[in-house]
């Protein structure tokens, strides 16, 4: 979503067969591609010399690539590079946040430098400042010189429209940030249309910001509205008679059921990608709760029914989709109750790695922001998997167990088999499924549990093929927010 395909294609046409453009630093704040085109256009050695950007899950071309040191690899927060996009058409210094504290993106750890040319030769994107006594990340702005965008339609003055758009994400901050710094714009426009055409409401992106118009020449390929469908209007109109979608049993949907029952009726919630996209909205259908909590997603989406895989980042018949630097406000100021994400490991102390597993440079996107701001952190991953998901020692630091106790958050790791609480010395055992020995459970684990005595048991019915609908407990009298941003 939101890819100028036909732009990034004569990039990297023009450097095969130029030479040129080469050397580029490439900022991208979300993980825009289908595995096979979109930012996957830059893995060419020669063509970037740095990517800074916030995750190359679905990117397996770049990911090899920046993981061999092709390119310069800085990950920073997928939030933090919205923002600082605004702050950079603002002329501020910078964002100063608590967002990324004890991360590998914490300059006394790593600094978001994920391989060794970066660590060689990229500069600080990041620095302590200090405050009050506290401790706050500051993610220096820097110029733009060429801010690449794209829109639905473009009139004849240059103004654009993101009608058609599923998601708005960063078009406005991108053009205000690269004009002010004296650099170009460059829209590509799915449509031209006559002067006037575009209602004033309408314009995001206002032709006084724009430089140059690109024509997408074969749009059914290059201006998609996602990577399953070229156009539907379900993804930009409302239904009140949507419904999420339903799911046959399986271990990932039990571990949704098992989720889901935590949180309160009217929470403000957000879902990852993979078990917790695949798994919490089935749940939440099933048992009736589908209007009880206000699903949301990173890019701006309120509401409706998520897409899945490379869709991810959209929903049929939203209720809403605002900018993506403006969810990205709401989020780090505390205003999610819950946040249900996947796992790759889970080490002693409680600490997560989503962003490099096995080597692989994955990046974290909008996983840091979400969990080091939400109120309560709920982590579903299956031990089934072919991946050990207990390890001694993360690989990566994308979730900071310690920080997560400065931040007062809840913290729960949701499996098929048992649930886990993060407390003042790492994790608690404190559910396991009904006729399932504790010692099956902990033997998988390489490092020392505690166990809560008595330890429950998971409810019997979330294993059953189909679940009785149910209410959730009322939002407590005063929320427990966490200290980010409050």
């Amino acid at each position: 979503m939101g890819v100028a395909e036909a732009l990034y294609e004569a990039i990297e046409q023009s450097f095969r067969e130029t030479g040129h453009p080469r050397d580029l630093i490439i900022v991208h704040a979300a993980g825009q591609s289908n595995r096979k085109i979109g930012f996957e256009h830059f893995a060419v050695e020669g063509l970037a010399k740095r990517i800074v950007g916030s995750h190359w899950g679905l990117m397996p071309r770049m990911s090899a690539f920046l993981g061999q040191g092709g390119a310069q690899a800085v990950c920073l927060p997928q939030g933090q590079i919205a923002t600082l996009y605004r702050s950079i058409a603002a002329g501020r210094p910078g964002n100063l946040t608590r967002i990324g504290l004890g991360t590998f993106v914490d300059p006394r750890i790593e600094g978001g430098k994920v391989n060794d040319p970066a660590r060689e030769h990229a500069p600080d994107y990041v620095a302590i400042q200090r405050i009050d006594d506290q401790d706050f990340m500051f993610y220096r702005r820097f110029a733009i010189d060429v801010g690449i965008f794209r829109a639905s339609q473009v009139d004849q003055d240059g103004n654009c429209s993101l009608d058609e758009e599923a998601v708005t994400l960063d078009a406005l901050a991108i053009a205000q940030a690269a004009h002010n710094a004296g650099g170009l714009v460059i829209c590509q426009a799915k449509k031209l249309v006559a002067r006037g055409a575009i209602a004033p409401r309408q314009v995001a992106v206002p032709g006084s910001l724009v430089d140059l118009v690109v024509q997408a020449p074969e749009p059914e390929r290059q201006h998609r509205q996602s990577d399953g469908v070229y156009f539907d209007k379900k993804f930009i109109s409302a239904s009140s008679g949507a419904e999420l979608p339903r799911a046959e049993f399986s271990n990932r949907l039990a571990i949704g059921r098992r989720a889901i029952r935590y949180l309160h009726h009217g929470d403000i919630v957000n879902i990852g990608t993979g078990i917790p996209g695949d798994s919490v909205g089935p749940a939440l259908a099933e048992a009736g709760l589908s209007d009880a909590i206000t699903l949301t997603v990173e890019s701006g989406v309120y509401g409706g029914v998520p897409a899945g895989g490379v869709d991810f980042g959209i929903t049929a018949h939203p209720t809403a989709i605002i900018p993506h630097a403006s969810q990205f406000d709401f989020y780090n100021g505390g205003g999610l109750d819950a946040t249900f994400m996947g796992a790759g490991e889970v080490d002693r102390t409680g600490n997560v790695n989503v962003s490099r597993l096995g080597g692989r440079v994955i990046g974290a996107g909008g996983f840091i922001d979400i969990t080091q701001s939400a109120r309560l952190v709920c982590f579903c991953f299956s031990l089934d998997g072919t991946r050990q998901k207990f390890v001694n020692e993360v690989e990566h630091l994308t979730f900071s167990a310690e920080q997560a106790r400065r931040n007062n958050q809840d913290v729960l790791y949701v499996t098929e088999r048992a649930v886990f609480r993060l407390d003042s010395g790492g994790l608690v055992l404190i559910e396991i499924a009904p006729g399932l020995e504790i010692k099956k459970v902990l033997d998988q684990i390489p490092f020392r549990v505690s166990v809560q005595e008595p330890v429950a048991r998971m409810p019997e019915d979330i294993f059953r093929p189909t679940v009785a609908p149910f209410d959730l407990p009322a939002q407590p009298s005063a929320k427990i927010k966490a200290s980010t941003g409050r």
